[in-house]
């Protein structure tokens, strides 16, 4: 684990109103199906990986506008969100019919053993103590659940080669960064057994940059050729299933089960 030191100007997430319509939400709809791909395939690894029970009962903390709602619900899971921007939780409570708790999780104040799975994609690396978010989560989850982290990679090869100038290396965002082996101690140290870390894709600013091309377009061009029905996208498959092993992606992905 690595911590933003010295922190300085850090504002974490901005969860103003403004921000959300502004900035996020013009954002999250260009990028809308991208990112329900994406959801679909967290979806499908944790269901590869781990035996769920037929309608598990879900977690999806810091949910944003509910894409992991959204296809969490259409997989046949039971969905819950939290959130702490109070615009995007009633966002996504209306636009996926999903129950959404605005504010952090500890104050959610959950029952205890009431989830079968947790997800958190891109949250802890503004958690300033991700030790009590991860036991916390520990508490919520059933004998048996399972809990899914996606996070930047701090050992990815493009950190590796560009260093804090790297597309992911936000320290006026993020406050901590894990790499697989430092997230796999996180988790056994909060009681979580059969840990599996690993990595996936680059991020389409890292490729641009690397193939040295330019404009506001050259990283919707390249998400494009690496769509799912496109050859490059065949690759890409190829590609992830070997980063899992080999953790070298931009994206840290990281799944641990309580027994």
């Amino acid at each position: 684990m690595c911590l933003v030191n010295p922190l300085g100007e850090f504002r974490g997430e901005n969860e103003t109103q403004e921000y959300f319509m502004k900035e996020y939400l013009p954002l999250y709809l260009a990028n809308r199906e991208n990112s329900l791909a994406e959801r679909r395939a967290h979806i499908n690894a944790i269901s590869r990986y781990f035996r769920l029970p037929h309608h598990p009962r879900h977690l999806d903390v810091g949910c944003a506008m509910g894409s992991m709602l959204e296809e969490a619900k259409a997989a046949g899971w039971d969905p819950v969100g939290v959130e702490t921007s109070e615009f995007a939780a009633r966002y996504a409570a209306e636009h996926t019919g999903c129950p959404v708790y605005a504010g952090t999780l500890l104050k959610a104040a959950l029952p205890s053993e009431s989830f079968d799975v947790v997800t958190l994609m891109d949250v802890i690396e503004h958690v300033p103590n991700p030790s009590e978010l991860i036991g916390e989560i520990y508490r919520l989850l059933r004998p048996g659940g399972v809990v899914f982290i996606v996070t930047p990679n701090f050992a990815s090869f493009f950190v590796w080669l560009y260093g804090p100038k790297a597309y992911g290396v936000w320290p006026d965002q993020h406050v901590v960064y894990f790499q697989p082996s430092t997230m796999a101690k996180l988790l056994r140290k909060a009681g979580f057994a059969r840990i599996i870390a690993g990595s996936r894709d680059f991020y389409g600013d890292n490729l641009r940059r690397l193939l040295r091309r330019n404009g506001a377009q050259a990283d919707v061009e390249i998400k494009a050729e690496f769509g799912a029905q496109t050859s490059l996208g065949k690759l890409r498959q190829l590609a992830n299933r070997a980063l899992m092993h080999v953790p070298v992606g931009d994206k840290l992905l990281a799944f641990g089960q309580k027994l």
